[in-house]
């Protein structure tokens, strides 16, 4: 749409909400060659639905919304992907004398053309918008179908390509169409979309691709038949994370560096075989523009006053619990940057560095030539560290070093799986740690758990049964009654959630539990004595998340126990607790 505007497009600008016709003129000069309908809506200044309404009007064509579930494969076949994905011109119906083609840029006569020419029957025109076009495409025809399309057509791209390479551009994409090319474009879906994880997992007949976002894992639609790129697809990965590719009966895990969209990410990478073939996994975690600091962990004022008091301490261990996946390590990179300074000297042992802090000396566990976390840490300590950061505590070897640093006058971090705060202390108990090191030298347990956040462009109130919110044990006296929830929408792929938030649970080791702990006190016990010094649930955390309209009661429900809800029973155990504490 260069050259003179035309009269027709100001109208049309105009009908759509461009308040002035100067603006309107301006805008309809497209300098930058692309598709003058996207120009006008990536400007923000027009409003999609009134501008179909109004081109619809003007070339008497009907406004539709699509529902991909009721397009069959053999209508998508009508249409090659290649174009289908270069035109954004959908089948969407197969008419007896016609075929009907949704697209939202009736202006791309070189598209509307070409589409002609490719079928069989006259073409029947509808719109549809935007974004729904761009969903159904990746819904029906699956991520990088139209180079897998041409490499079945070709037979081109089945040899792996670039050994040896040290960081991959996954922007940079081959003309050709190749393996290189389809794996570029499953990751770089991943990156757009949000996901840390994707899962390539060969089925008896066919590829399961997924992607984990927001914690939740989501099927990723593929090309019908790619399976016949298995091997291609996994020998293409092993040689970016510089594995064995001819080793298919073993494990492996490896490492890769990708550049996208102007960052660098690191992926970690890990294979197993499977009775179907090989299963490979990618981690995906962006290394550059990581803030960590107490503003990221958004703790309440209450937690923040007790961890910053914890941190402060000159020596003692202080344990971060849960399972893999909630956000421990980033926590623990909050800790250590809130007291790097240039007085404390600040060494970390981890499997591996997930991110390079400043000013702080971090290793990497190397089993396979025996530098486990029990080595690395007895070698710390001898480099005169302030504070020590181990990745985990899974032995009791690293329990007893990490116990005597401690008592030597070295503050300690660790990480340890389990379910809530206080199974941290049964769970080394278990491990045959002494019950009254453990007491003496154990600052504080702090589990933690990911909440998905309700997705703002969708947020809207909702109402709960009494009998519900009784059930669940939500604490309607001191919160109310206001609640949020994500209606769904194309920006959060229709969940109604859209990033996620911690919740915490901080267990501090007080003298009524520290007597507990040497007594060898049960996890009920020692549960109920630590809600009765102050400990707030994981639950009750989560539950203060959903009045501030951050997430909603269902994810809380679902991310923590429900032998949280304890009222009734901490209303009574409260004063024989603290007496036989005391």
């Amino acid at each position: 749409m260069n050259g003179p505007v035309s009269k027709t497009v100001v109208d049309l600008l105009l009908a759509a909400g461009v308040p002035t016709q100067d603006e309107a003129a301006q805008l309809a000069q497209n300098q930058n060659g692309a598709s003058w309908i996207d120009h006008v809506l990536d400007s923000g200044k027009v409003d999609e639905t009134r501008l179909l309404e109004a081109i619809g009007k003007a070339f008497k064509l009907s406004v539709q919304s699509i529902d991909s579930k009721k397009i069959n494969r053999e209508t998508l076949s009508i249409l090659p992907s290649r174009f289908v994905f270069q035109h954004h011109i959908l089948p969407i119906e197969d008419k007896e004398k016609s075929v009907v083609l949704a697209t939202y840029d009736p202006f791309n006569s070189v598209g509307r053309q070409l589409a002609s020419q490719l079928l069989n029957k006259p073409a029947e025109w509808v719109l549809v918008p935007r974004g729904q076009i761009h969903r159904a495409m990746k819904t029906l025809y699956g991520v990088g179908a139209e180079t897998f399309e041409e490499i079945l057509k070709t037979n081109r791209g089945f040899e792996v390509l670039q050994e040896g390479e040290t960081a991959t551009d996954i922007n940079a994409d081959d003309p050709e169409a190749t393996v290189v090319k389809f794996v570029n474009q499953v990751i770089r879906e991943a990156i757009n979309e949000r996901a840390t994880d994707i899962h390539v997992e060969p089925l008896e007949n066919d590829i399961r691709i997924r992607y984990r976002i927001d914690g939740i894992l989501h099927e990723v639609a593929v090309p019908p038949q790619l399976r016949v790129l298995h091997a291609a697809i996994i020998s293409r990965l092993k040689v970016m994370a510089h594995m064995d590719i001819a080793e298919r009966r073993l494990p492996q895990d490896g490492r890769m560096n990708l550049q996208a969209h102007n960052q660098e990410i690191d992926v970690r990478v890990s294979t197993i075989p499977t009775v179907n073939g090989e299963s490979i996994s990618l981690r995906l975690l962006a290394r550059g523009g990581q803030h960590f600091g107490f503003t990221r962990l958004d703790m309440s004022e209450h937690q923040e006053k007790i961890v910053r008091h914890l941190l402060a301490q000159p020596n003692g261990i202080i344990l971060l619990t849960g399972p893999t996946g909630c956000g421990k390590s980033t926590s623990l990179y909050c800790f250590l940057s809130t007291i790097n300074s240039v007085s404390r000297r600040i060494i970390t042992i981890e499997e591996p560095v997930e991110y390079k802090l400043p000013g702080v000396l971090q290793m990497d566990v190397k089993p396979e030539i025996d530098f486990t976390f029990a080595r690395g840490l007895r070698h710390i300590l001898r480099q005169d560290p302030n504070v020590v950061m181990v990745g985990e505590i899974r032995d009791v070897e690293t329990a007893d070093i990490a116990i005597r640093a401690a008592m030597t006058g070295h503050l300690v971090f660790s990480t340890l799986h389990t379910n809530d705060a206080v199974g941290g202390i049964t769970r080394l108990i278990d491990m045959e740690v002494e019950p009254f090191l453990l007491a003496s030298v154990v600052k504080a347990f702090i589990a933690q758990r990911l909440v998905r956040t309700i997705c703002r462009e969708c947020a809207q109130k909702v109402e709960y049964p009494a009998d519900y919110l009784g059930e669940i044990g939500f604490p309607v006296r001191e919160l109310g009654t206001q609640f949020m929830r994500g209606k769904g929408c194309e920006y959060c792929r229709q969940t109604g959630y859209q990033g996620r938030a911690a919740i915490y649970e901080i267990c501090v080791v007080t003298e009524p539990l520290r007597k507990f702990i040497m007594q060898k006190k049960d996890g009920g016990e020692l549960k109920q004595c630590a809600i009765a010094e102050g400990m707030e649930t994981l639950r009750n955390d989560g539950w203060r998340r959903v009045s501030k309209g951050d997430t909603t009661i269902e994810e809380v429900v679902r991310v923590t126990q429900t032998d949280e809800v304890m009222a009734e029973t901490t209303e009574v155990a409260e004063p024989a607790i603290a007496a036989e504490a005391r």
